[in-house]
């Protein structure tokens, strides 16, 4: 257990360093800290930390980063950042398809659709969500 707590330390370090260099192209100001969880509902989430307004939690389930290449952690750390530009640009425009357009910025679509392939499978399918915006 012990070796599994380490290397998620070594990996949300590596995916601190990526969020940072993203952050600063997409011209994000705001602090976002990573965090490795044993679980988490949404499989990857983002969301402002209470009380601070300029910074955000990029959370991540340990065991879905198991299964993601480099180019497809770059695709969800993209993603989430693309949430995070939307929040603090146009906070009532939320979408899934918008993050991704921010996300496109920085990342290819075919990452993006194999992100996705792939948090379907964790999570069940994906319903009735548009998450790439049109060709």
């Amino acid at each position: 257990m012990h070796s599994r707590h380490a290397a998620a330390q070594t990996s949300a370090a590596k995916i601190q360093d990526l969020v940072d260099g993203l952050r600063s192209r997409l011209a994000i100001s705001q602090r976002v800290i990573v965090s490795i969880v044993p679980h988490n509902p949404l499989v990857v989430s983002v969301a402002r930390v209470k009380g601070r307004d300029a910074t955000f939690a990029l959370s991540i389930e340990d065991g879905f980063l198991d299964d993601l290449r480099d180019d497809e952690i770059s695709a969800v750390v993209a993603h989430e950042l693309g949430h995070v530009w939307i929040f603090t640009h146009h906070p009532y425009l939320q979408t899934e398809e918008g993050a991704n357009e921010i996300a496109l910025h920085v990342v290819s679509r075919e990452s993006l659709d194999k992100l996705y392939g792939k948090v379907w499978q964790r999570a069940g399918g994906p319903g009735d969500l548009v998450y790439l915006p049109a060709k």
